[in-house]
């Protein structure tokens, strides 16, 4: 007998991931940080859960697919939402560092 995707407690935490993700990129789209860090902390609670319950349960094949679909979906807002978290990369090297000169920085 399949299970129904209600029926798997799994993918309904995949399911609030995802919720949550929207909601974060709303806020971030809306300038909104205070709301971003709490749903962030929100997510790391649900991410937590997750992580217990894929030790115990495992997901139907047609169930994988539906979790890669929110995978994809959740990496592509964090994406989005660290683009408007950080709008000047052009000013850091492949590195990582500020291409800004030395002698522009405050001591």
């Amino acid at each position: 007998m399949s299970r129904s995707r209600s029926d798997s407690a799994l993918l309904r935490h995949y399911e609030a991931l995802d919720g949550a993700s929207e909601e974060m990129l709303r806020a971030a789209r809306a300038g909104d940080w205070d709301s971003v860090c709490r749903l962030e902390g929100a997510c790391a609670v649900v991410i937590a859960r997750l992580q217990e319950l894929a030790r115990r349960e495992s997901l139907a094949p047609e169930d994988q697919a539906h979790r890669l679909r929110i995978l994809r979906a959740i990496v592509a807002r964090d994406a989005e939402i660290h683009r408007l978290a950080d709008p000047l990369p052009h000013v850091l090297d492949p590195m990582g560092w500020p291409v800004i000169p030395p002698t522009s920085f405050l001591h």
